[in-house]
This record gives structure tokens, sequence and C-alpha cells, in this order.
């Protein structure tokens, strides 16, 4: 070795030796290089799966909460009205359409064992408890009406010997009572509760895979850099080529990724694939956070979009066509003072209800604070002052049944609608103009914002 040594000292490297040595440093860089890449396009597609994973195990989160709402909504609908279709409608749900056990299923299938499948089986544990109590409602409903055509899942259900005594209206009473009351709410609240709790495993879990994958990723790239250099300070004739289709987009990538941004599309061709790959990954990202920030834009009460969630619509939806309504509960105070603000929640939800069901899935209702909502109707077409006099009347008539024991109220409704030949200012302080205008004429009622009309004091 040492008798080697001094040959090369004397005579120099061989040129062989030094091309066969270069070619085993350029092989084993390029190795090293291609095993980091490899592992880099592991990453991001680790990455990728945790983004869609999140993201479809949370719509079927959704799925058992909205299955959930639906077989509510029709046993309240049928507990109240008695119209069979809402029946058939609950049965088809449980018994067809099964998109509860569905959502459970693909949890236990994507993650078996997990924090978040323990919620969602609570979930579903609740919702059958409350199923139960839902039959129990619609049995004494099929007893009032003299139905004889009792569904087989009803059927089991065996009454309470007071429940066989009472009336026909008594009986509609007690279904009503058993599908409204606290407990009913306090197991739908339950629900809820154990559905946030799997949304919420959900996303630590997926921001755990997220840091990870980062770092694996930062580390990749890091190591794909000293792999370049490495090559480049070996290979003079690939220094301009490493420079240009590899160093300097890794720095940039490592500079966007450090200030969260997309990475541009520059490079050799397998970075702009690298690089397309994590952006869609981070678009992804982007949207599942974005989803999560529903409570921030609804109102907790109701269920229906907050202030926030107001200021968000309003900015860009089409003012030439679209409407503005804002709705006032008439005298809501004394509702407070008179029956606590426990029955007052219970009016706002109603109210929030009622808006709902008389409006379409595309209008906006908001709640922007105390009594006052808000209605965005969006693709209106001249005319429609007669259609929207004709929804305040027909929701001001549900609003007075006090049949519910929710106590009677009226709205005041003011509409800020596009005026072609006028100035079109803040549509906000326009139907403010036009509720005062309800108001000082005796309220219950709507009125059209114009120029015409007096400035509210």
């Amino acid at each position: 070795m040492f008798s080697r040594v001094k040959q090369w000292k004397r005579d120099g490297l061989s040129l062989r030796f030094t091309f066969i040595l270069m070619c085993v440093i350029s092989i084993g860089i390029t190795a090293i290089l291609l095993y980091t890449i490899y592992q880099a396009f592991r990453t991001f597609h680790a990455l990728s799966v945790a983004a869609d994973n999140y993201i479809e195990l949370q719509a079927d989160a959704a799925s058992l909460l909205e299955a959930s709402d639906y077989l509510t909504e029709q046993a309240q609908r049928y507990t109240v009205i008695g119209d069979r279709e809402y029946l058939d409608n609950y049965i088809n749900e449980v018994e067809v359409l099964k998109r509860r056990e569905a959502a459970i299923e693909v949890m236990k299938e994507r993650l078996p064992k997990s924090a978040a499948l323990r919620d969602l089986e609570y979930a579903m544990s609740d919702s059958d408890v409350l199923t139960g109590r839902e039959y129990y409602a619609m049995r004494l409903v099929l007893m009032a009406n003299d139905d004889p055509n009792i569904p087989s899942a009803v059927q089991n259900v065996k009454l309470q010997a007071n429940d066989l005594k009472l009336t026909d209206e008594q009986l509609m009473k007690r279904a009503s009572r058993m599908t409204h009351d606290d407990g009913y709410y306090i197991q739908k609240n339950s629900i809820r509760k154990n559905l946030s709790g799997c949304i919420e495993n959900l996303k630590q879990q997926t921001h755990e895979t997220q840091n990870t994958m980062e770092n694996n990723m930062l580390k990749n790239l890091v190591w794909v850099t000293v792999l370049i250099i490495s090559q480049s300070l070996s290979l003079l004739l690939l220094l301009w080529v490493t420079t240009r289709l590899g160093i300097n987009p890794v720095l940039q990538a490592v500079e966007h990724i450090r200030n969260d941004q997309k990475l541009p599309i520059i490079g050799a061709s397998e970075f702009r694939y690298l690089a397309g790959t994590y952006n869609k990954m981070y678009t992804a990202y982007k949207h599942s956070i974005e989803n999560l920030s529903f409570k921030a834009s609804h109102d907790e009460l109701t269920g229906v979009y907050n202030r926030s969630g107001y200021d968000l619509i309003e900015g860009s939806v089409d003012k030439q066509t679209s409407a503005l309504l804002l709705f006032d509960i008439d005298f809501f105070k004394e509702i407070n003072d008179t029956y606590g603000h426990e029955t007052g929640d219970l009016v706002l939800k109603k109210a929030a209800k009622t808006l709902q069901d008389n409006f379409r899935t595309d209008d906006y209702i908001c709640r922007i604070g105390g009594d006052e909502f808000v209605v965005i109707m969006v693709h209106v077409q001249d005319g429609i002052e007669q259609l929207i006099r004709n929804k305040i009347e027909v929701i001001n008539k549900t609003m007075e049944n006090s049949s519910n024991g929710i106590p009677a109220v009226t709205f005041s409704v003011g509409v800020s609608l596009y005026q072609k030949d006028a100035e079109n200012g803040d549509r906000f302080r326009q139907s403010d103009i036009a509720l005062y205008d309800v108001k000082k004429h005796g309220r219950r009622g709507v009125s059209f914002y114009t120029p015409s009309l007096p400035q509210a004091v």
C-alpha cells in the first residue's frame, strides 16, 4: 500500500484508475441520489394518501351526522304533522340507505382500533338509542291515526300501559314531546360531541402524519442538494446542468416550503413532477383545513351562518342577481323577560328552521346577532316582490303557531333589491331602512327599500 502511494507521488494518478474511480464515485452518488428521490416519492405519496384519507373519512363522519339529522327531521315531522310520507322516509333511511352503517364500515376498514373509530361508534350507539325513542314516538302516531300498515321495525315496539289509555290527541302530543324534549336533544348533543371528537382525532392524526412526512421530505431535499453538489464537484461537466436543473429548484422549493407556499414548477422533469405532486397535496391539505373552519362561520345555537359567514357571503355574491332580506323578531326581548332565555333560544332555533324550510338550499340563511337574521336570495329575477311577500306571510303564520309549546312570535322584514336606475350602496343599511318602515307601521310584515323611505332614527 505504501509502495503504491509512493508510486502515485512519483508517477501521478493513472488516467484509467482515475476514470474508474470517478465512475465508481459517480455511480455510487447516482445510486444514493436515486434512492433518496425514491424515498421522496414515497413520502409525497404517503402524505397524499393521508390527506385523501382525512378528507374521505371526515366526509364519512359528516355522512353519519347527516343521516342522524335526517332521521331526526323525519321523526319530528311525522310526530307533529302525522304525514305517512315522513315515516316511510325514516324507514327507508334506516333499512335501505343505511348511511350510518356505511360510515362505520369505511372507518373500520381505513382506521381499525383508532380513537376516531371509537368516537364514531359511540355516536352510532347514541344514534341507535335515539332511533329506539323515535320508533316509540312513531308507534304512538300510528296508533293515534289508526294506521294498520305498521313497518316491521316498529311492530316490535310495546307501548306502556299508561300510553294505551291516551286519546288520539294525547297520543300525538306525547309523540311530539318525545322527539322535542330536553332528553331528546341531550342525546342529539351527545351524538354531535362524539362526532366532533372523531373529526378532531382525524385532524390530529393527519397533522402528525403531515409533520412526519414534511420532516422526511426536507431531509430528502437536503440530501438531494448535497448529492448534486458532490456530483457537480466530481464532474465539472455537469456543473451547469446540475445547477440549473437541480440545485436552484431545490433551494427555491425549501424557501417556498418555509414560507408555506406552493412549489414553483421549474427545473428537471423529475422535480417538476415532485413539485406538481406536492402542490396537489398542498391544495388538498389547505382545502381540508378550510373545511374545519365550519364552526367559525356558523352560529352554534341555530346552525345557520353567523356574522363572519355573512360578511364572506355578502362580499362574494352578485349584487345584481341577489336580494338581501333583514329579519327581526318582533318583541323578542319580552319573550326572554317573560319565559326565560331557554325559551328564547327555542324561538331562535324555530326561527332559523322556519327560514331554512321556506327558502331554497341555494339561498343563504345567517344569524347576525341577537334576534336578527339575514337571508340572501341568489339568482333572483325582476318581479320577485310578490313571491317574497308570500314567503314572509307563510313564515309568520308558522312562527305564530304555538302548538309545539314555543311562544308565538312574528317577523318584521326589510328587503333590499338591486335597482337599475338608482344608486346601489350598502344593502344592509337599505334593508334596515325598510325594516324601520315596517316597525313604524305596526310590525309583522315586509317592506322593500326605495330611496324615498325615511331614514331610521
